[in-house]
């Protein structure tokens, strides 16, 4: 498999925190809102990131490896590419994609639609992207939806690696993570924070649930030992059994625990199936009731390529 990796062009990028053309109208209903923000409102961070793809030339698909936004280039899944061949060469293939992606405004009468066109070199040619934002409003959910341009945005990336080579658990990340998740002090720290047991959190929920949507969204993932901190307060709530989050605490234990044993397994040379098993049994969860129903990715053993 080809591996390619982009970093964000910063001179022939445009975006912009808010959205364009949201009416008055709805954005006053939104909370009283005044604009409506745009899924780059932290270009200061993305532009610092490195974006991962894996690109099968054989079967024209591509797809992002990284745990960033998918919302930077619109490659949310694994996607089928059309080959140009207009424009490609001996030496570079150019593909093109194009996807969307919606979701509605709950409890306002409304739908967002995000539509992606990106080119993509084979070589290192980079990434051309042109994200628009669609907006049917008002839209009744069982009415078919009449979106409207709303704002379109530029965003090219720089090719820095295209490589064929085998796919192993840490392709996806920089050497600088991988350091940081072979550290023995830090997984020693973060273990020993989970053996002490759940800790109730002095924040209230809403802001704690800001703050998990947060956390995976830049490199601060891979931080062992904020990872075991959160991964504790979520325990606490999901233990608690009164009923009244249960089911989002379910939501965020699974996404705390699989970061933090898919770390642990890269950690120990382990495979995520044994990784997680030891993760249970450390947090004394094992067998526990309230977790069964919970269904956690793990790889066939022969998948892990020791580094």
């Amino acid at each position: 498999m080809k591996v390619l990796k982009f970093k964000i062009n910063t001179k022939r990028t445009k975006v912009r925190p808010n959205v364009k053309n949201i009416p008055k109208s709805l954005l006053k209903k939104m909370f009283d809102m005044k604009e409506y923000e745009s899924q780059f409102k932290d270009y200061t961070k993305a532009k610092k990131l490195t974006f991962k793809f894996v690109l099968d030339e054989r079967n024209k698909t591509i797809r992002c490896i990284d745990q960033y936004s998918t919302y930077w280039h619109g490659i949310f899944n694994t996607e089928k590419l059309n080959l140009k061949e207009e424009y490609s060469s001996e030496n570079e293939n150019i593909y093109g994609s194009e996807t969307t992606k919606w979701y509605r405004l709950g409890g306002f009468n409304a739908t967002i639609l995000h539509h992606y066109i990106t080119t993509i070199s084979s070589a290192k040619g980079g990434l051309l992207i042109r994200p628009s934002v669609y907006l049917a409003y008002p839209h009744k959910i069982d009415d078919e939806p009449k979106f409207k341009l709303c704002d379109s945005f530029d965003i090219v990336m720089d090719c820095v690696y295209s490589n064929e080579e085998p796919l192993s658990f840490t392709t996806a990340l920089d050497d600088k993570i991988i350091k940081q998740i072979m550290n023995k002090a830090n997984m020693k720290k973060a273990l020993d924070i989970l053996s002490r047991g759940p800790k109730k959190s002095k924040e209230f929920f809403s802001r704690r649930a800001q703050n998990y949507e947060k956390f995976f969204l830049f490199d601060e993932k891979y931080d062992l030992v904020k990872l075991a901190k959160k991964l504790n307060e979520i325990i606490y709530e999901l233990l608690k059994e009164d009923g009244s989050t249960s089911m989002v605490n379910k939501i965020y234990f699974k996404q705390f625990v699989v970061q933090f044993y898919q770390l642990y397994a890269i950690h120990h040379k382990i495979t995520y199936a044994q990784s997680l098993l030891k993760i249970l049994d450390i947090l004394k969860l094992s067998g526990n009731k309230t977790i069964e129903d919970i269904e956690y990715p793990v790889e066939p053993a022969e998948a892990f390529n020791k580094q």
